[in-house]
């Protein structure tokens, strides 16, 4: 089995446990809810903006920061384990540890390599201003003045995909509540 079928097969288990531990009440589905419409927000953003292999992408919220998906990711992350309540904690103690040790480094190792051999000092630059995870107050100097696209949000980063699973899984946690 490759490794990156081992690694969407982990993800699919701990999607599925999610329910599975669940005991969501109504304080959980709202504190949780506003994290995943956060983490979400942040995605579709981010994916409106960023033109893979392109160019440098520093609109949007890449302008605040360097890997808006990744922080989105860990809203949805947290998010979602709040709003699940009951015994989800084992998942979001796991789940944390996986984006921090595990995700995280290999992404972003791999990542800034694949952005520094194609965009070199410029990169450098725009790495050296801009942070990965915790957003500067005052934006990259030098980004780019674009507006969101939805093109690039549906045809070229499909994020419609990924915000599809995250509304199927909030109401899934949400039916759990009113039907137990």
């Amino acid at each position: 089995m490759s490794k990156k079928l081992f690694r969407a097969l982990a993800v699919l288990v701990g999607i599925l446990l999610v329910p599975a531990l669940a005991r969501p009440n109504p304080w959980s589905l709202v504190a949780g809810g506003i994290l995943v419409f956060f983490g979400e927000a942040i995605r579709v953003w981010a994916s409106g903006h960023l033109m893979r292999a392109e160019e440098l992408t520093t609109s949007g919220p890449y302008a605040y920061l360097r890997d808006p998906l990744y922080l989105g990711r860990l809203f949805l992350l947290v998010g979602f384990c709040v709003m699940a309540w009951g015994y989800a904690w084992i998942l979001l103690i796991v789940g944390l540890g996986v984006f921090f040790l595990n995700y995280m480094p290999r992404k972003y190792r791999k990542e800034m390599t694949r952005l520094e051999d194609l965009y070199g000092d410029e990169y450098k630059q725009y790495a050296a201003y801009v942070r990965s995870l915790m957003p500067r107050f005052k934006p990259y100097p030098r980004a780019r003045k674009r507006s969101w696209s939805v093109d690039l949000f549906w045809k070229e980063n499909r994020e419609q995909y990924f915000l599809s699973g995250v509304m199927i899984l909030m109401l899934g946690l949400v039916g759990l509540y009113v039907y137990s």
